[in-house]
């Protein structure tokens, strides 16, 4: 791998230190490194040693616990592009935002896997790499399709001759067709990319944390030495001190974008001890390695199947989800590149019986409670839509259990799919109707003591925030450095879709995004680190933790900080700029009502253990 610092920008004292990871593995397994390459792979090691040792003297001052927080890009990004996107955040934590700058205890990894752009000029080379038979079928087809057509225009036409070269003709373009979908898929390189992101992109990635974990041992080791114990004893000291429950872990927090969030969660799935008693009662730990301790997850529009959080079948991401102590999911409606491409390259691979099982999690949303007239005219849909159910009903002292069975607002009946293009109120579908109508729990059987809607399940451990309709000014960091001669103040756009506020995206919506997203106009899949307040809520969350975003929201330092006033006003400010919010109970349960992360999670990993025998 290569590593590389990205904290060299000039006139910055970078309190959080940034570094760019790059996977090593080359885009075509045939192509040599680059001399670039080679010297970057010869430099990782003193970069993981650098970062290792950013990480041990914050451990060792005494203050908050260390914290490493890695993003991920997705699927057909080029290395420049990913590079600038990643100097933007380190920009944004270190010289924007002054909550996040303040801090003196994270290190920030930019991590590339090797993935590649779309590029017509491959063509030719796509048509070589064909293997032997299909190229010669799309050949012949081909060539077939010519003659037999010339033969059926001049020659043959209305004749019995020429009704069998017209079959010849049909059978022909249908062979050359098949193959040149083949061209076509290779094409747009998303299988390749699914391939590199899994075999090189998160094996990479799990490599570079054991090698972090493996140098803060070796750091604490040489202390213990110094001391005057022997290499054999120091290490196994080392070890011993890393676990003990009072030593402060390393804290790993992930921000995954797209095909970036499978990487995420499959890297969690690796690392994970699968042996360990308490991951076979699906009560698993957050701790990974010797040093690290899984803290949250953020997830943007990712290339995941809906079904993962809703699937009784344990699965990639329920099994993340447990070990992280903070999760949260943007999504958008009009993500096109999500609904469209991914959704239909999938279909071909991904096991599933019916066409609403196949779409992917960056594509839910929350459902308006009111008609679109009222959407248009108020904003009663937006904000934290939940806020008020959880404030009436998560009643200090009572059981979680108890909690979710009180709740009117529960988060299965609130996320919707748009599974068709017509049939009126037939084509919005939640995703409780797509756990209670699956064959599997028809066949488990269900409770009818319990409400559909009274079960617990993976998707209460996130925070969703559906960015459909959210307007807001475009801001890029690098407007820093290149202030224009007379500032033009901008005008709040739909920053993800036109922001029309309607209950639900039709087909000519959908084109319209296409569209803008072909001419540039709107990034519908990647919006989210594109709006003012949306890198706001992303990067804070991600580096201070929903805590520290609250209490980031206090702005009267001569009153004592109240969680529910801040609550309120991250509500306002999603409602004013057209976002809706569902907040997990677990969110509220530890940062409004102040009870044990632990125990909570507990709680309701026990509560999802009987909804499932129910």
């Amino acid at each position: 791998m290569q590593l590389v610092d990205i904290a060299a920008c000039p006139d910055t004292q970078a309190n959080i230190p940034g570094y760019f990871v790059m996977s090593s593995a080359p885009p075509n397994i045939e192509d040599p490194q680059t001399e670039e390459e080679i010297e970057g792979a010869r430099q990782a090691g003193q970069g993981i040693q650098e970062i290792a040792q950013h990480l041990y003297r914050i451990h060792l001052s005494g203050g908050p616990a260390p914290e490493l927080v890695i993003t991920v890009h997705g699927y057909n990004t080029s290395r420049s592009s990913v590079t600038e996107w990643y100097k933007d955040i380190f920009r944004y934590i270190n010289r924007y935002d002054p909550a996040i700058a303040q801090t003196h205890h994270q290190v920030f990894i930019g991590y590339r896997w090797p993935s590649e752009n779309i590029k017509l000029a491959r063509l030719w080379e796509s048509l070589a790499a064909l293997p032997p038979l299909p190229r010669d079928i799309l050949i012949l087809g081909g060539i077939g399709a010519l003659v037999t057509g010339i033969l059926e225009i001049f020659a043959l036409r209305y004749t019995p001759v020429g009704l069998m070269v017209g079959s010849v003709f049909t059978l022909a373009v249908l062979l050359a067709t098949m193959m040149a979908t083949l061209v076509i898929l290779r094409l747009i390189v998303y299988f390749r990319d699914r391939y590199r992101a899994s075999n090189f992109g998160v094996l990479d990635l799990v490599e570079l944390l054991r090698q972090i974990d493996q140098a803060l041992v070796n750091l604490k080791t040489l202390e213990f030495q110094g001391e005057g114990a022997g290499r054999a004893a120091a290490l196994e000291q080392s070890r011993q001190f890393w676990c003990r429950p009072e030593t402060p872990r390393i804290k790993l927090t992930l921000i995954g974008h797209s095909m970036g969030g499978f990487v995420c969660t499959h890297l969690v799935r690796i690392l994970s001890d699968v042996f360990d008693n308490r991951s076979i009662d699906k009560q698993p730990p957050s701790d990974l390695g010797t040093v690290f301790r899984l803290e949250r997850l953020l997830l943007a529009s990712p290339d995941i199947p809906v079904m993962a959080i809703i699937s009784r079948r344990a699965n990639f991401l329920a099994s993340s989800l447990r070990r992280f102590a903070e999760s949260y999911l943007f999504s958008s409606e009009g993500d096109i590149a999500l609904r469209t491409a991914s959704t239909a390259v999938n279909y071909i691979s991904f096991p599933s019986r019916t066409e609403p099982q196949g779409y992917r999690l960056g594509n839910v949303s929350l459902k308006h409670k009111y008609s679109d007239r009222q959407a248009a005219t108020d904003d009663k849909n937006y904000g934290i839509v939940n806020l008020g159910d959880l404030d009436q009903n998560f009643i200090p002292g009572m059981s979680l259990q108890e909690m979710i069975l009180n709740s009117k607002d529960r988060v299965l009946e609130n996320l919707f799919l748009t599974c068709q293009r017509f049939g009126g109120e037939g084509r919005y579908q939640t995703l409780d109707q797509l756990f209670t109508d699956s064959a599997q729990v028809k066949l488990a059987g269900e409770n009818p003591d319990l409400p559909k809607g009274d079960r617990a399940t993976v998707a209460d451990f996130f925070t969703f925030f559906d960015c459909t309709d959210y307007k807001d000014v475009a801001f890029n960091v690098r407007e820093l450095d290149h202030p224009p001669s007379i500032a033009q103040p901008k005008s709040p756009k739909g920053i993800l879709t036109s922001a029309t506020r309607k209950r639900a995206l039709n087909t000519l919506d959908y084109i319209r995004l296409t569209l803008d997203y072909a001419f540039g106009k709107r990034d519908v899949h990647g919006g989210y680190f594109q709006g003012e307040f949306s890198q706001q809520l992303i990067y804070r969350i991600a580096f201070l933790g929903f805590t520290g975003y609250l209490k980031s929201l206090h702005d009267q330092p001569d009153t004592a900080y109240d969680s529910h006033v801040s609550l309120s006003k991250l509500h306002m400010s999603c409602r004013d700029l057209g976002i809706q919010s569902f907040l997990s109970p677990v969110r509220y349960r530890v940062d409004i009502q102040g009870k044990s992360v632990t125990d909570t999670k507990d709680e309701m990993l026990k509560a999802i253990a009987v909804s499932h025998k129910q």
